[in-house]
């Protein structure tokens, strides 16, 4: 096992993969043990809203940034990447402003689309900005290596959501699953937050404690350049490097955007379709199963998608050529997902059914119609 552990820290990609995937692994296999309990307390109807609101806030809070936040990982610079998150988080925070006077010219329509549930249409811009901030945040922790905090972070959340999910219903008989993982995701941004927000202070701390001392720092070098942590910042954000970022990384808005916004609508779709022509208990059924059968897909694939990317974007940025580990990574996901495919092809409705109780065998039925559908989304 030592030998084994050993290999994995000489392997630097696969033990980032294993840093990121065992708090996933902790936080998923803590959701997947309490949605029993959920489907018990909630109906599917309080399932399909739940499903119809995060519908809407994820896809718009994943584009809010108009993708900026993708290109973080991109600068050699450090100082760069920092200039792109600030550039994210005020387009972010327009985008939301908006969302919200849409919501204000067509108020009614909003009210309709969540059964007349006043509150649910207020809680989609903070839903949204929230969303839109933790990706920001998110990618930047990512370019940063800072696996470490990040698997923490998915632990807390998912600790979160079921705690407020559950007392949410028992203490204050309110549908939790909404503002219960509202909650959790304002918790997720703070803690991102606060740790960068504390490590940028005590870097400060560290320059004016060099500056007036160490006579070894070349004048010529900014200060930052002799501080070993490149922490987030004001300082070096100026005017002209902002315009020079959004000029030199302008194809995510222009191209990724709007392919961003599809894709999300095509994948959720279904739920669209189930609520217009039945009712939210059908795309109630179908948000358990996509629910469930997600959890894979953000344990491995999710956990490999940062790595990689980051992998990737660094080998990009030193002139390497990024193919061969971009087949060996897919091949790899391909082979894990074979045996959970036939498992549910042939047994997804009894285990629906064993595992979520006798109300929930039609999600089961859904499992076994889209499982393809989530190979390729794995």
């Amino acid at each position: 096992m030592s030998r084994l552990i050993d290999k994995l820290k000489q392997n630097s990609y696969i033990f980032q993969i294993a840093t990121l995937m065992s708090g996933t692994l902790m936080a998923q296999a803590l959701m997947f043990a309490f949605i029993p309990i959920l489907t018990r307390i909630y109906t599917p109807t309080e399932f399909g809203l739940y499903s119809l609101f995060f519908l809407i806030s994820s896809m718009i809070g994943e584009v809010s940034s108009l993708r900026y936040e993708q290109a973080i990982m991109l600068p050699k610079s450090d100082i760069d990447a920092q200039t792109l998150v600030f550039l994210s988080v005020a387009v972010t925070f327009i985008i939301t402003t908006i969302v919200t006077l849409v919501i204000v010219l067509f108020y009614d329509l909003f009210l309709n689309y969540f059964n007349g549930l006043v509150y649910l249409v207020w809680l989609l811009p903070p839903s949204i900005l929230i969303l839109g901030l933790t990706q920001i945040f998110d990618t930047y922790s990512t370019r940063r290596q800072l696996y470490k905090k990040i698997a923490t972070v998915r632990v807390v959340e998912s600790v979160t959501t079921i705690g407020t999910q559950w007392s949410s219903r028992y203490l204050f008989a309110l549908d939790g699953l909404i503002v219960g993982k509202l909650i959790s995701n304002f918790f997720v941004l703070y803690q991102f937050l606060h740790f960068h927000i504390k490590e940028t202070l005590q870097n400060s701390l560290e320059a004016e404690a060099l500056a007036p001392n160490n006579t070894r720092l070349k004048p010529s070098v900014p200060l930052h350049f002799h501080i070993k942590k490149q922490t987030l910042g004001v300082r070096y954000l100026t005017k002209r490097r902002l315009k020079a970022n959004i000029k030199r990384h302008d194809s995510f808005p222009k191209y990724f955007t709007f392919s961003s916004l599809l894709n999300s609508f095509s994948q959720n779709i279904p739920i669209f379709l189930f609520s217009m022509l039945f009712s939210p208990a059908i795309a109630g059924f179908y948000g358990l199963t996509a629910r469930v059968m997600q959890v894979p897909i953000l344990l491995i694939s999710g956990s490999t998608r940062r790595v990689f990317y980051q992998k990737a974007s660094q080998m990009y940025a030193n002139g390497e050529n990024i193919r061969e580990i971009y087949l060996k990574t897919t091949i790899g996901l391909i082979k894990l997902f074979i045996l959970p495919l036939f498992i549910i092809l042939l047994f997804g409705e009894e285990i629906f059914v064993l595992i979520f109780s006798n109300k929930w065998a039609e999600s089961g039925v859904i499992a076994q119609i889209t499982i393809i559908w989530f190979m390729f989304a794995f």
